[in-house]
């Protein structure tokens, strides 16, 4: 009896917590001054020229950023479903600001809540899911991100939603779940082009769960990346502007400032997830460290995290910003020790408590106070007094 109550109680306990999550992020949506002169700032310029003159506007965008090089360093048209979303987005509300664009954020962070409780739910059970979703509410990271007019937290929603619909295909093997997977990867890549790095981890956990290729697979996981292509394609009106794009995208990589402020060792994320969220990458970690002792779908996830982070940590640029959804991937590894190690729910429940005032005051003291917008390694040293001053 008393697991039927607590089995009923789980989705009223979870929508909640869902309110909590997205009074929360509705509350910080508050920044006045925005980065003009960098991301944020580019983003806004595309979405003002869609906004003004409507998808013919595209091939024009992608002739100014062929043209001018000095917006080779910025973000470029290559993410068509990030600034699509971010135009209508605009026509919706009558205007085109930084604050709509930065509402798609906030909008995109409550989804990331309740998407790593799909994901939670598609790998373990309720339980893990909810504490997984309490985990996330609170984040730093995500917070931070779902305020800014820039790409991060939209991209993170839509890997995770493209990992939600993976698992819901192989755990039914219904069509109409793996159209989802196709249509979320595409949207993940034309977030953000460097879902390219992350693809082959993302396949890899594919073979992992369902120990099988065949055409129909193979085609599911070719189909994203052409559509992502051709679709930029009809909006440029042109096929080899996408090759001139990223040519140009990768070509920056030794720029100032990557070369300045994102390089280093390949710990580094390491090191700077534990200055944002250390209570929960210190149960990540040792959740990596009870491998032996995993389950076959812990061990699928570690695989996936683990994945995640090497192939960014061989990169020279190595920016949270870039792993944003290993964030919400961390706090499911995370949910998942606690839970296995800790046998009094009141317990778990204790834990995520204090978790939550430690991100919460890391936060305000980084991210309010300190007004760090891009959260490298010596931002975030500097504003935690880490660092000689």
């Amino acid at each position: 009896m008393d697991s039927a109550n607590n089995t009923k109680s789980e989705p009223l306990t979870f929508g909640l917590l869902l309110l909590v999550a997205a009074a929360i992020r509705l509350y910080v949506n508050n920044i006045v001054q925005f980065m003009t002169e960098a991301d944020e700032g580019t983003y806004f310029d595309y979405t003002k020229r869609l906004f003004d003159g409507g998808i013919g506007n595209y091939p024009d965008l992608v002739r100014t950023y062929l043209a001018d090089k000095d917006m080779w360093l910025m973000p470029s048209p290559l993410r068509w479903s990030w600034l699509g979303t971010t135009s209508l987005a605009s026509l919706i509300s009558g205007e085109c600001t930084y604050r709509v664009l930065a509402t798609v954020s906030t909008l995109a962070g409550i989804a990331a809540v309740w998407l790593t409780w799909r994901l939670g739910r598609e790998l373990f059970d309720d339980h893990i899911a909810l504490a997984a979703a309490a985990l996330t509410a609170t984040s730093p990271l995500q917070l931070a991100l779902g305020r800014r007019a820039l790409a991060d937290e939209f991209f993170c929603a839509l890997f995770l939603a493209s990992c939600a619909s993976l698992l819901a295909y192989l755990r039914t093997n219904r069509n109409a779940w793996l159209a989802a997977w196709i249509v979320c990867a595409t949207l993940t890549f034309a977030a953000k082009e460097q879902f390219l790095l992350a693809y082959p981890v993302v396949l890899l956990f594919w073979w992992l769960r369902g120990r099988s290729l065949d055409w129909k697979t193979l085609l599911a996981w070719a189909l994203p990346c052409f559509l992502y292509f051709a679709v930029f394609c009809l909006l440029a009106h042109d096929v080899t502007s996408f090759f001139k794009i990223a040519h140009l995208t990768t070509s920056t990589i030794g720029a100032e400032y990557p070369e300045q402020y994102q390089n280093g060792p390949p710990q580094r994320l390491l090191i700077d997830f534990l200055a944002v969220s250390p209570l929960v990458m210190l149960a990540a970690i040792a959740a990596f460290g009870r491998l032996r002792n995993a389950t076959l779908n812990e061990r699928h996830l570690l695989a996936l995290v683990g994945g995640f982070f090497v192939v960014h940590a061989l990169l020279s640029s190595k920016n949270l910003r870039y792993i944003v959804p290993a964030d919400s991937l961390v706090r499911l590894v995370a949910a998942t020790f606690a839970l296995n190690e800790l046998r009094d729910r009141r317990w778990v429940v204790a834990l995520i408590a204090i978790n939550a005032a430690v991100e919460l005051m890391l936060f305000r003291t980084l991210f309010f106070v300190g007004g760090i917008y891009d959260p490298v390694t010596e931002e975030l040293l500097r504003v935690l007094k880490m660092l000689p001053h």
